[in-house]
């Protein structure tokens, strides 16, 4: 099964540009499409792409200060029989910047996260931090960090 940025990067590669030259996506286009995959796969549940963008030494901290890592992020990924706590229904990235430094690379997000918890609807904004790797020509997720914005 191709992961969604297996798709993301073979729909750029087909965009006609210029005079049939195609050229490949950026690294810092990489890098966001990898980030959306994340956030894609962890709502539909898609712990098989979950595991392929978060590298073996992950390593979150959430905005609550809880550290994970991958065996948690996918723990926790997983559908859930029970609708204890909130549930993570929906997520949108905003002023996504890239900085790159060689095959490292360093995310900063704002994220609207919704939450369903008992019926009820919530919406936590927090800027997010992610460092990826480039390794074995993809990019991995190495470290998250998330601070909640005050309203």
């Amino acid at each position: 099964m191709s992961s969604r940025v297996d798709l993301l990067f073979a729909a750029w590669m087909a965009l006609p540009i210029g005079h049939g030259a195609v050229p490949a996506p950026s690294s810092s286009d990489a890098v966001v499409a990898a980030e959306r995959a994340w956030s894609d796969a962890f709502l539909r549940h898609d712990l098989e792409t979950l595991s392929k963008l978060l590298g073996d030494d992950f390593v979150g901290i959430d905005g609550r200060g809880v550290v994970s890592d991958k065996a948690a992020e996918l723990e926790e990924a997983r559908p859930r029989a029970d609708a204890a706590g909130p549930v993570l229904v929906d997520e949108r990235l905003s002023d996504v910047r890239v900085r790159l430094y060689g095959d490292t690379a360093v995310l900063t997000a704002i994220n609207t996260a919704r939450f369903s918890t008992e019926g009820r609807e919530s919406t936590v904004r927090y800027r997010r931090t992610t460092v990826w790797l480039r390794r074995d020509d993809r990019w991995q997720c190495v470290s998250f960090h998330g601070s909640r914005i005050l309203e």
